[in-house]
């Protein structure tokens, strides 16, 4: 069963796969090649949720979605059949390699492979995963899954707000339709669901600062994302921290690949993603907004609306989806509950503000890093030794920056306006906030800096 429940994903990862691989056919180096995969990876997960939400819409408590995701696949191998050109397969990836980076890269899959081994083992330790797993997510895809035509009652509006109902439903989704397609619950799908995202994210930061930067800038964001416990320890709770942090890296990725690129497409797909991170958890409906404002403000400067216009277009159908859900199936936000006179409250509260403000320094300071050094400290001074100026890339880097600090800002705001014990809820969750922009913020310090191979090397224009 436990082979089996991996395999089970691979239909809506290779349907990912073929999307990511018709945005760039003539992208096919083994490193590319992996590039496509890991974003393929979520792209697919993601996609296949929208489509069973829509499934369970029409069809509640149809055994036959499997069909559909066949269906689906089969289009896509279509489309990139009748694409198809010969091509040329760069097999001998180490000839393209020198010295540097083959050191730096067997450093990364060193610390890689041993922060993986320790997720594994947590995960085998907490089958059922961390409280917010088993009482959100995975509770949530067993009332889908055990309540086929009620399965409406997952995210009823009577549950208790600690059930956090409101949640968006892509982790219980992508779980319940693998059960479903099993007809059996194991704990190992929601486990698998944790390591393919996590994989992800690693596969995908790597992939693109290799192509945007170089094999070394790649590697030495492995080093960051795998040699951190705030990242990869994330991937072994089965909660949406991780999957939500994938489509954060995602949408920025595809805004720096259109940047340099050009290409209207993956502006909208810039938006799919943006949208994906909604439909994972809520913040990830910040970070639409986020960034769909970064880009209209944006786009203001430079007089044309083209930019945004095509994110919002990869916006409509995730959001579509997200407002039905909301507004048709979930309950309100517990954020909201005390109403427009308790948020007035809280945000006159100077405690509070100095409460929140003393966190977020410490946090910065010290979280997350190595030797009480913390890790975004370590990101900061990296910026500021290292910084090349980048004529081609200066607009992508501002501007995913900028999402990154209004993100934060909503982080802020939150706290602010928290329906719970403030100090608890900051011990609780500040930490994971901030594993969501983490690779992303990796993955723009890495693109805004010099690679290795330029500082250890004047022979090489990089």
């Amino acid at each position: 069963m436990s082979v089996l429940s991996l395999l089970i994903f691979s239909l809506p990862i290779m349907t990912g796969i073929l999307i990511a691989h018709l945005l760039w056919m003539d992208k096919n180096n083994p490193i590319e090649l992996l590039f496509k995969l890991s974003l393929g990876t979520g792209l697919g997960l993601g996609v296949s949720s929208l489509l069973y939400y829509i499934y369970l819409l029409i069809f509640p408590g149809s055994p036959y979605f499997i069909f559909v995701e066949l269906a689906l696949f089969s289009m896509i191998l279509a489309v990139v059949y009748f694409k198809y050109e010969p091509v040329t397969y760069v097999s001998a990836l180490r000839l393209n390699m020198n010295f540097l980076q083959i050191v730096i890269l067997l450093v990364a899959g060193v610390i890689v492979a041993s922060s993986f081994l320790g997720m594994v083992a947590y995960s085998r330790q907490r089958a059922h995963g961390d409280w917010d797993a088993w009482m959100i997510f995975n509770r949530s895809a067993r009332f889908i899954y055990r309540g086929q035509e009620t399965w409406q009652d997952a995210f009823s509006k009577d549950m208790n707000v600690m059930f956090h109902a409101d949640y968006p439903p892509l982790l219980a989704l992508n779980i319940a339709s693998r059960w479903d397609i099993l007809n059996k619950e194991t704990t190992y799908v929601p486990m698998y669901l944790g390591f393919l995202f996590s994989l992800a994210s690693l596969g995908l930061s790597f992939g693109a600062l290799a192509n945007l930067k170089s094999t070394g800038q790649g590697a030495l964001s492995l080093i960051l994302l795998g040699g951190v416990g705030l990242f990869l320890g994330e991937g072994g709770r089965q909660t949406a921290d991780v999957p939500l942090a994938f489509y954060v890296l995602a949408s920025i990725t595809f805004l720096f690949f259109y940047y340099h690129e050009k290409r209207a497409l993956l502006m909208a797909f810039a938006g799919v993603t943006a949208g994906l991170a909604a439909w994972t958890k809520n913040e990830g409906i910040f970070f639409m907004f986020a960034s769909a404002g970064v880009l209209f403000f944006a786009s203001l400067w430079s007089r044309s609306l083209r930019d945004l216009l095509f994110f919002g277009a990869g916006l409509f159908i995730p959001l579509i989806l997200l407002f039905h859900f909301k507004s048709q199936v979930a309950p309100s936000s517990e954020f909201l509950s005390g109403g427009m006179d308790a948020i007035r409250h809280s945000v006159m509260d100077i405690t509070r503000h100095q409460l929140i403000f003393g966190a977020f320094k410490g946090f910065f300071l010290h979280g997350g890093g190595w030797y009480h050094i913390g890790i975004y400290l370590i990101l900061g001074a990296y910026l500021l030794l290292f910084y090349a100026r980048s004529r081609d890339k200066s607009r992508a880097i501002l501007i995913g920056f900028a999402i990154l600090a209004i993100q934060v800002m909503g982080y802020y705001g939150f706290y602010l306006i928290s329906p719970y014990n403030l100090e608890w809820h900051v011990a609780y969750s500040l930490n994971r906030l901030f594993v969501h922009i983490y690779p992303a913020t990796v993955f723009v310090v890495m693109a805004a800096t010099q690679a290795p191979e330029t500082v250890f090397s004047s022979n090489q224009d990089l």
